[in-house]
């Protein structure tokens, strides 16, 4: 039986429960469209692969390297998402491809073990069953024997990784707890602040408390995005209950309050000599009278007689 553990790369079997044709094929790419693309083939997805892609962080539009012939859910595809590489295979194992029931998907990802295994945990989260679980044991087993694995051996590899991601999620809530401690004391034995800091600290640090068992209880239910909002939740609380990082906020505030800069008042007695002024404002013109030389006055009246 092949061994995942430690390996640059996760190869696992996973059992379809439905498909439809949501999805259509472009024929010059062989990439991935809606059903409502112009121009295309049906392809059938399945739940497994349509639940995997919705995992992935980054994901580049599935390349399809055997895109379906006569049988709709028979095909190959692959993509990226960010570190990991993706290839999921559809295979009929039972009832000559008539039946949902009768086709599982071979799933091959690559890339570091952590995310591999976040990956997989979401998609068993996502999922309403059991992935390992196949409804033609059989039949499924003489599948995987071409990659060396066994229906025990499958399901083994899976809770392999749901553990390791599950630990990965203990681990960062312990980290948390941790950090909230140190800052609940630092809290505690601050006395040089005033009474708002004071309050506002504890307010944060309230707050964080909250949100850490909110991660605990997403981590009971397998719900790995919640936990991970609620620590960044508790992180961003932490930084704000710090007594220092209060101090730090009033000293801002404080120095922001002051008026940048001076102030030159000008009067009769308090300009310096050294400095040069202009005076902008403006004399009011004073009026002019034309005399007979600046203006040539013509009798019209006279100049149509001579006419």
């Amino acid at each position: 039986m092949r061994e995942i553990h430690g390996a640059e790369s996760s190869i696992l079997f996973a059992q379809v429960k439905k498909a439809n044709s949501d999805h259509k094929i472009e024929p010059e790419s062989n990439l991935l469209r809606s059903k409502h693309f112009h121009i295309g083939k049906p392809v059938y997805l399945g739940n497994v692969a349509i639940r995997l892609l919705s995992q992935l962080s980054q994901p580049d539009t599935p390349f399809f390297v055997q895109p379906p012939s006569f049988n709709e859910q028979i095909w190959r595809f692959t993509c990226k998402s960010s570190s990991l590489s993706i290839s999921v295979e559809s295979i009929s194992y039972w009832g000559f491809g008539l039946f949902n029931s009768g086709y599982l998907n071979r799933i091959e990802i690559t890339g570091p073990i952590q995310e591999r295994a976040k990956v997989f945990f979401d998609l068993v989260a996502a999922l309403s069953h059991n992935p390992w679980e196949f409804r033609h044991q059989r039949h499924a087993g003489k599948v995987m024997q071409k990659e060396s694995l066994s229906i025990e051996g499958n399901e083994k590899s899976w809770r392999y990784l749901l553990q390791l991601a599950s630990s990965q999620m203990e681990e960062q809530i312990a980290i948390m707890a941790q950090r909230a401690k140190i800052v609940e004391k630092r809290v505690a034995s601050n006395k040089d602040n005033d009474n708002s800091d004071q309050r506002m600290s504890h307010a944060s640090l309230q707050s964080a408390l909250h949100d850490l068992e909110v991660a605990r209880s997403a981590h009971a239910d397998d719900n790995s995005p919640a936990v991970e909002r609620a620590l960044a939740r508790v992180e961003a609380s932490l930084i704000s209950a710090e007594p220092s990082v209060q101090l730090e906020i009033d000293e801002v505030a404080q120095r922001d309050a002051q008026v940048e800069g001076h102030i030159m008042q000008f009067g009769e007695d308090k300009i310096d000599d050294k400095v040069d002024t202009v005076d902008l404002s403006e004399d009011e013109e004073a009026d002019v009278e034309l005399t007979a030389e600046d203006a040539v006055i013509v009798n019209l009246a006279q100049i149509k007689e001579e006419e």
